[in-house]
């Protein structure tokens, strides 16, 4: 009994402390948010996954003035992620593997307003990862996924619902018109200040007879309205028309009042977009200037010696570089060693191959290999999922003869090799290939950016134009140019040249063609074991496939490589093979002239 009196203020203070230690913690988060990431309609976005923003794409967050909040993020499995508030200056460490969380602890500003929250990995947030946090005294509930909520809207004198801003809040379509609810009791072209008045409005017109839509309810009205503009009246506005100078340039301009974040807040929430058509379209982005990233077609190893079988180690380095697309325009590329295509590999069957996976340092994404001339499970794939900084090493056997893709097959492969991920392997058979004068390493790919073929500036992923196979940039060997101003094919009359040719993809097939020449063997399908086709016009090359053709230059000039899917001109595709010596009047004979589309 002693003891436990001896104890007893002990266990009070502890006890005490306790329920301090829980009081402060309570007082340290006011609020708490999970994120996770996700692709959806072929954009990356944040979902929310706690109770009151579950299934809502980039969630709009609220908070109180002064609050302090935590926000959590798990990584759905899509690369690499971390999520940033700049204006206060906090951003959570890098997740990296699906499942992972990582937080961030914050006190939002004294003051009403807007926080822009983002994934600040890479070019995530230009893929679409990004959302608002609306601080605000006033509850502002979050939007539900299943349906557009309409937050409570207070009355204010300072807002007033004539304000251009607010009108064009409410604007869909072509600026020079502003726009009331019809039917609703306005004061010189203004809404009704709260939501109330609004409802009781919208109730009673739909009860006078003048309605012809389908709306059941007030709130279907509303939303009819705003979307539809022929439901729209357009009467004087207070201040003149809603003309392009005195719409908002941002959404922040807009939100100065808790009113205006309401209606901002709805229209965010409908379907189709309506409140994009109230931000004015981004500056065209200055020229740029990268690397470049184009792979040299003379860049392959030369034919092998006749030997015994041997162990060949291949040395890969995945390297995410802002490389030269266009004149003035660049674009992230993920690389094998610095350039598209990857590396020429060139072994023998029956060598071993010792694959050396290394990631860069810098690199902000998992990368990886599959060989489609690997015999195992992913081609490699399996073994080599590779972070940044690390390296992963496997063997192989080469068990067939062939001219075969890789490529990296890290989710989302597609992305990953639309953005210069893939190479050619050669397995030659034990005698090796027939002699010829030149050969040439020439790969196809599809690029899909985020603005339009020719745009200035720096290009990233479109994800959506790549889910639809919609590509702005088709090419050789990774750039517009690449093999026509750049690095063009060079050759002499009288020699013959192979051509190894592979697309890497991700989408579209080819249709390769030398205009002005006709094949006179290809390797269909690269299958070298087979009898070559003669005499060849146009020969088919599908995504992660490949061909190897072989012609003797006879005539003097400048041969086009294309896709003969010839539009892909207009993209970027175009090779120039050019061939001096003697002309061969013979063969050929005339006088150019102007206007050849060749």
């Amino acid at each position: 009994m002693k003891k436990l009196t001896k104890f007893l203020p002990i266990a009070i203070l502890l006890a005490i402390l306790i329920t301090a230690c829980a009081s402060a913690s309570s007082k340290i988060v006011s609020k708490e948010y999970v994120l996770t990431t996700e692709i959806k309609d072929g954009n990356l976005i944040f979902l929310g996954v706690s109770d009151e923003i579950n299934g809502m794409p980039n969630p709009t967050l609220s908070a109180k003035p002064g609050e302090t909040i935590t926000v959590t993020l798990i990584n759905g499995g899509m690369g690499h992620h971390a999520i940033s508030f700049p204006a206060v200056q906090a951003t959570s460490t890098v997740v990296k593997e699906k499942g992972e969380e990582t937080s961030v602890t914050f006190t939002v500003p004294a003051q009403d307003g807007e926080l822009e929250y983002y994934d600040s990995v890479d070019n995530n947030a230009g893929l679409g990862m990004k959302g608002i946090l609306i601080v605000s005294a006033a509850d502002q509930p979050v939007s539900a996924a299943s349906e557009p909520a309409v937050a409570a809207i207070t009355p204010s004198a300072s807002a007033n619902f004539g304000d251009p801003q607010v009108l064009a809040a409410f604007q869909k379509g072509a600026c020079g018109s502003c726009h009331t609810v019809a039917g609703i009791p306005n004061a010189a072209g203004a809404i009704a200040p709260n939501l109330s008045d609004i409802n009781m409005a919208a109730e009673e017109y739909l009860k006078s007879g003048k309605y012809t839509g389908t709306a059941k309810t007030a709130e279907e009205y509303i939303h009819e309205s705003i979307v539809d503009p022929n439901l729209f009246i357009a009467p004087t506005c207070p201040t003149g028309a809603c003309t392009p100078n005195v719409m908002p340039a941002t959404l922040k301009d807009m939100l100065n009042a808790d009113e205006i974040n309401a209606i901002v807040g709805y229209l965010k929430a409908l379907p189709g977009g309506a409140y994009g058509a109230v931000t004015e379209a981004p500056a065209a982005q200055a020229p740029t200037t990268g690397v470049d990233v184009v792979r040299d077609p003379t860049d392959l190893p030369a034919p092998l010696e006749v030997r015994a079988p041997q162990t060949v180690v291949v040395n890969l380095e995945a390297v995410e570089v802002e490389g030269q697309l266009a004149d003035g325009t660049t674009f992230t590329y993920w690389t094998f060693n610095r350039a598209v295509p990857g590396p020429f590999i060139r072994v023998r069957v029956g060598d071993t191959l010792e694959v050396h996976m290394k990631n860069n340092t810098s690199s902000t994404m998992n990368h990886s290999v599959d060989f489609h001339a690997v015999t195992g499970p992913g081609g490699g794939a399996v073994m080599t999922q590779t972070e940044p900084g690390k390296e992963s090493i496997f063997t192989a056997k080469a068990l067939n003869v062939g001219l075969f893709v890789y490529h990296c097959a890290t989710p989302m492969v597609a992305n990953h090799i639309s953005n210069g991920m893939y190479g050619l392997i050669l397995v030659e058979p034990e005698g090796g290939l027939p002699k010829v004068d030149r050969e040439f390493y020439v790969m196809q790919g599809d690029i899909y950016t985020t603005g339009a073929f020719g745009d200035k500036g720096k290009q990233t992923t479109d994800i959506t134009k790549l889910l639809n196979e919609d590509p702005e940039y088709i090419v050789f060997n990774g750039a517009v140019g690449a093999l026509t101003a750049q690095k063009p094919l060079k050759a002499n009359v009288g020699e013959t040249v192979r051509i190894f040719f592979g697309v890497g993809g991700p989408n579209l097939t080819s249709s390769f063609h030398v205009i002005g020449e006709i094949f006179d063997r290809v390797y269909d399908q690269a299958s070298l074991t087979s009898a070559p086709l003669t005499d060849v016009q146009t020969t088919i090359v599908p995504p992660g496939g490949a061909t190897v053709v072989e012609f003797k230059l006879e005539v003097p000039g400048n041969y086009i490589l294309v896709d003969h899917a010839l539009s892909r001109l207009q993209r970027g595709l175009a090779g120039f093979l050019i061939v001096e010596g003697d002309p061969n009047p013979e063969i050929f004979l005339g006088t150019p002239s102007a206007g050849s589309g060749h």
